[in-house]
């Protein structure tokens, strides 16, 4: 049917959810077209699952149409009923496809189906649904034809763009200051006294008091504030609202005191305030029309893939910390806990607060403007939207893209696990990666070779995947891995199909790059698609996963051992000395060999490669530094720093890269590693331990350098023992100084003091504690991270603490 209305767009999908007309659950989506936003909605697409029945089953698809069931908001029953045929685990199987008017028939039609046999794809998420079923993604070109009807545009036609888009996401980054005059902010009755923002361009600061600040604008009230706040989002129709923390603090801070002074909070595209999730132990706010990313999970996120240097330097996730780790500048802070006083006190005090409040959303835009390139790229390699990239692990973004494929190869999306087969599977874990453990001590001129890849290339190398494994090969030709587990060599499975796809892609992307160097996205697309490869074996064995297989896990950490056994093997007889190899790391000691040498034994074990799999020369090290395992010669695994000929410093595994020790034992173990690898005297790494002994004991060390901190990753209540945090956390809520609910989940900071007779007595929030316990903090911080290091030039504990002579170097 031809309207005479019909548009035509070319754009990018900004968002997509869904709401409900009538009875009728309907696809919007949010197409950004030539700088501007369109609603679209697809009256044609509707919810569906399968029914999968046994074999010699006499249902057939009429009986299922004729299945109802009723709630109180009225008869379910099947919209449509197809006769599908689909592959599960490489066998074509035979279904029923059920199409439901509405999002809420899916879980109980399905569930009353089970009668006729196994429901499978009952779980995915609507949104998500459609965007694998349209073969389309969120930030990619998307081409739309639509016609108008009853006021709204309506899909009658949507693909992939041939070529990407040149649209361009707008932002606002933002950040709100509380009244706090019991410390924690109290969203009923504390008001939000100032919000600040920023889109690169323009900035100010919105408040309720009069400030003499050029950037500043002052409201008759709180409400007023809010809903000039609202109406500025909306007159420049930002696509990205960003903020720091901002899901669990800002976002529902200011829907909570709009509610409470009937202020309008409705900053998306439609009508609705902003809706907070439960991800996990993650909380994301959707915001209907816009993407909402909150830069602190994106921080925590690439600390953990490891994605930047930069992140790693930064030893908490506070703004201020982050800020400094990536743009080495130091941010504007006041007194957190006294900002009532503050804003109470003199006219000088609330323009030094402004100046705070403006501080923040411009530290924000930096980091907005140094993450935002990797999440964009992200977002588009796993088809997912950018709102929902920033809250997902690894495994959720590997799990997006294989149901994607499965889709395009006619298979059946698996279901999840039941708890008792996630229970099974974490009570038999995989043997994992061969370790060969360095002998302790300290190294001079080491070779560090790598494994382009290692477990993505054996899976590619050898077609790993649960539908190619085979219960009984006999004659059919197929692969064999050492633990004895078969797999087909054709059809490709799903799982190498799509790596084959990323490291391709990668390889092309990194050609790019060398010709065009400045530029960032291709940059952040090389890491994105990097983060997402190396993330498919761990998805193969996580206890969650869809897809989770032991035999493939095993065979690809099975054939691993067997590639890095046999290139050590090769080292020795190549004439150099093998100190350390883990997983696809191999570390030697050049043992009198020549640079050229170490080419030529690279070129030799390449040659014995699959041409999926490389070893490369990571870099050669002037010097190294091994330490041991409590009570034993034998080195630790991941734990050692390098020093390399260019003067970069490589640390693994120590405390100054974990946050659950204080700064001052990391930031002494770091003084301690760059002596030694750098001057190689004892003498001098050992004064700085005496140095911060002395400090600590004279209480001139600021307490701020002696907060620990640490992460509640269950319930409060759910706490068999009594942690340090967890009774610093406890004694703050008793105090009501901090409220139960914004606890759980936490990251939490503590200082131990004077006070009390345990650790766990004595331990305090950070912004509660008045002292420090000076020898908790040399026997349990400082001496133990720098005796690691050392006792290998043989320099014991008393020593350190100036209590016996120096020893001789064994």
């Amino acid at each position: 049917m031809e309207y005479e209305t019909a548009v035509e767009l070319t754009g990018i999908l900004v968002d997509i959810d869904y709401i409900s007309i009538g009875k009728r659950s309907i696809i919007r989506l949010t197409l950004k077209s030539n700088g501007k936003a369109y609603e679209l909605f697809d009256f044609g697409f509707r919810p569906y699952f399968f029914i999968m029945p046994p074999a010699g089953s006499a249902a057939d698809a009429e009986k299922l149409k004729n299945v109802r069931i009723a709630d109180n908001e009225g008869i379910m029953e099947a919209h449509a009923v197809e006769n599908v045929e689909l592959s599960l685990r490489g066998s074509k199987t035979k279904a029923f496809k059920v199409y439901v008017d509405s999002t809420r028939e899916v879980p109980k039609l399905s569930e009353l189906l089970q009668e006729f046999g196994e429901r499978y794809e009952y779980d995915i998420l609507f949104w998500k649904r459609y965007v694998i079923d349209k073969g389309i993604s969120p930030l990619y070109g998307i081409n739309v034809k639509a016609h108008e009807e009853e006021g709204r545009l309506c899909v009658d036609y949507i693909e992939p763009a041939r070529k990407a888009s040149d649209e361009v996401l707008t932002h606002i980054c933002f950040d709100i200051e509380t009244y706090n005059p019991n410390t924690v902010p109290r969203p009923e009755v504390d008001p939000a006294i100032m919000i600040s923002y920023t889109d690169g361009i323009n900035s100010g600061v919105l408040t309720t008091k009069s400030i003499s600040r050029p950037f500043v604008r002052t409201l008759n009230s709180e409400k007023e504030m809010i809903n000039e706040f609202t109406s500025y989002i909306k007159k420049n129709d930002y696509d990205v609202i960003a903020g720091y923390n901002s899901s669990n603090f800002d976002m529902p801070y200011l829907s909570k005191r709009a509610a409470a002074t009937k202020a309008s909070f409705e900053i998306g595209r439609y009508e609705g305030v902003p809706k907070q999730e439960h991800h996990g132990l993650v909380e994301m706010v959707k915001i209907q029309g816009r993407s909402h990313v909150d830069v602190y999970n994106v921080a925590k996120f690439v600390s953990v893939v490891g994605a930047s240097e930069k992140v790693l330097k930064a030893s908490r996730f506070t703004l201020s910390e982050v800020y400094a780790a990536i743009t080495g500048d130091t941010k504007r802070m006041v007194d957190r806990q006294n900002i009532w006083q503050i804003w109470d006190g003199t006219d000088a005090d609330r323009e030094e607060l402004a100046d705070y409040s403006l501080a923040d959303s411009l530290a924000l835009e930096e980091l907005y403007k140094f993450f935002i390139p990797l999440e964009i790229e992200i977002s588009k390699v796993a088809g997912s939207t950018l709102s929902e990239a920033c809250i997902s692990t690894t495994g959720q973004l590997v799990e997006h893209l294989l149901m994607r494929k499965a889709f395009e190869n006619l298979e059946f999306i698996p279901n999840k696990p039941n708890e008792r087969e996630i229970e099974w599977r974490n009570n038999n874990p995989i043997e994992g990666a061969f370790v060969k453990t360095p002998e302790a001590g300290i190294y001079k001129d080491i070779a560090v070779f790598d494994f382009r890849g290692l477990y993505p290339s054996i899976i590619i190398a050898y077609n790993i995947d649960p539908s190619t494994l085979m219960k009984s090969p006999v004659n059919e030709e197929h692969y064999e891995s050492p633990t004895k587990a078969a797999f087909r060599k054709s059809p490709l499975g799903i799982v190498p199909e799509v790596l084959r796809m990323l490291i391709h892609e990668r390889s092309e992307v990194k050609k790019a790059f060398k010709k065009d160097p400045d530029n960032k996205y291709l940059a952040a697309r090389s890491t994105a698609l990097k983060i997402i490869a190396n993330s498919f074996y761990g998805y193969l064995g996580y206890a969650r996963s869809r897809w989770y297989s032991r035999e493939c896990a095993e065979s690809v950490t099975a054939f691993g051992r067997e590639y890095v056994t046999k290139t050590m093997e090769l080292a020795e007889k190549h004439g150099f000395k093998v100190l350390y190899g883990d997983t696809d790391s191999q570390f030697l000691l050049m043992n009198g060999k020549s640079k050229e040498d170490a080419y030529a034994f690279l070129k030799d074990v390449n040659r014995s490669l699959p041409e999926s799999m490389e070893l490369e020369l990571e870099d050669f090290y002037r010097s190294g530094v091994f330490v041991g395992k409590r009570g034993a010669n034998a080195g630790a695994k991941k734990k050692y720093a390098l020093l390399s000929e260019s003067g970069r410093i490589k640390i693994r595994g120590f405390e100054l890269v974990r946050r659950d020790w204080s700064a001052v034992s990391r930031n002494t173990q770091r003084a301690v590693l760059e002596t030694i690898l750098k001057e190689g005297s004892k003498e001098k790494a050992m004064a700085i331990v005496k140095d911060v002994v002395k400090r600590l004991r004279e209480g001139s060390i600021d307490i701020k350098e002696l907060t620990i901190q640490t992460q509640l990753r269950k319930r409060i209540d759910a706490y068999d023992s009594k942690s340090p945090e967890l009774a610093a956390v406890k004694k703050a809520i008793e105090r009501k100084q901090k409220n139960k609910k914004d606890m759980e989940g936490a990251m939490v900071s503590y200082v131990i003091t004077k006070h009390g007779n345990t650790i766990s007595e004595k331990a305090e929030l950070e912004e509660f504690a008045k002292d420090y316990d000076a020898e908790y903090y040399i026997n349990h911080q400082v001496i133990p991270s720098t005796l690691k290091i050392l006792k290998e030039l043989g320099i014991s504990e008393d020593e350190l603490k100036g209590l016996g002579s120096q020893k001789k170097l064994f």
